[in-house]
């Protein structure tokens, strides 16, 4: 599945409810982001900080893959995304053709 983010770009998040995004403990990513330090300090980001910047917050669900829910995005560049427009239509038209196409017949043969 692809994943289009577009994060609000004034919204900070905390490590805890990015935990939850990624459906991990917070420990689990804890440990994650130890990997990431590097990085983070290169942001300019604290290693004790409780709440993320913007910046932190795209690479992070970049890097972990995390789908942010709709009131996390920046719902204005969401609507405007030629990249979400083809998705959608996409899957449509996939939904189109599923919807279109009989179902299967399945047999079952009885062994009595």
């Amino acid at each position: 599945m692809i994943m289009i983010n577009y994060y609000d770009k004034n919204r900070f998040i905390s490590k805890s409810a990015l935990a939850k995004l990624a459906d991990v403990s917070p420990r689990t990513f804890a440990r994650y982001l130890a990997t990431r330090r590097h990085i983070l300090e290169a942001m300019g980001i604290s290693s004790k900080a409780q709440k993320l910047p913007p910046q932190a917050v795209r690479y992070i669900c970049e890097d972990y893959c995390i789908d942010l829910p709709p009131d996390l995005q920046d719902q204005e560049a969401l609507s405007q995304s030629p990249i979400r427009d083809a998705i959608l239509t996409s899957w449509q038209a996939e939904q189109a053709y599923l919807k279109s196409r009989p179902p299967k017949a399945y047999s079952r043969q009885h062994n009595c």
